[in-house]
């Protein structure tokens, strides 16, 4: 014998049946937030990147990183994506965190693209890119602007001049890093 919720339900028409099963299909909530790269520094440490700087990130070779001389300690040397050639750079090491990459068979990589240059000879139509090498990217998140405050803990004076603010989420503080501040800040060493 058959329940009255059950005749209902089978009586129903499909796309009827389906908002039923599936209501928040059908009453989206509202997108909240900008998109953020989260990436995991240390077992510590978790920074964020807005997303709109982000280009692709990638695994890469330490064989498919060429190693230039007489470069500071912090870039790796030169990659390339989708016919672009840029630089790569150890992120640890640029904010001057004792952190040391494990030996590994691949690289994760997280390319950000940068301001264009600022001589007259530039167009302003070039766009430069970076590789960030990072031990971890952990995906994306999305964080409303409002809740970004400047950080409330004491955070290592080397972060200082790459940090936007920080986030609580979970009681884990996530830190977010200014893609421009650090593009701006490898272009004297890389141009």
């Amino acid at each position: 014998m058959e329940t009255a919720s059950q005749q209902t339900s089978q009586e129903l028409k499909p796309v009827d049946r389906l908002q039923q099963l599936l209501p928040d299909l059908f009453n989206p909530q509202p997108v909240v937030g900008e998109q953020f790269l989260r990436i995991q520094l240390t077992s510590d440490l978790i920074i964020a990147i807005p997303l709109s700087w982000v280009e692709e990130t990638l695994l890469i070779s330490p064989q498919w990183i060429t190693s230039m001389p007489a470069m500071a300690p912090h870039v790796m040397g030169l990659m390339s994506s989708k016919g672009q050639v840029f630089w790569g750079v150890n992120l640890a090491q640029l904010l001057k965190l004792p952190i040391a990459l494990e030996p590994s068979q691949t690289h994760e990589v997280v390319v950000i693209r940068t301001l264009p240059g600022t001589t007259t000879e530039d167009s302003a139509n070039d766009v430069l890119f970076l590789g960030l090498v990072v031990p971890k990217i952990l995906g994306s998140i999305r964080l409303p602007l409002e809740t970004i405050v400047s950080p409330e803990t004491e955070v290592d004076p080397n972060l200082q001049p790459y940090l936007s603010g920080q986030v609580v989420i979970n009681g884990k503080t996530i830190l977010v890093l200014s893609a421009e501040a650090i593009g701006n800040s490898q272009r004297p060493t890389l141009d």
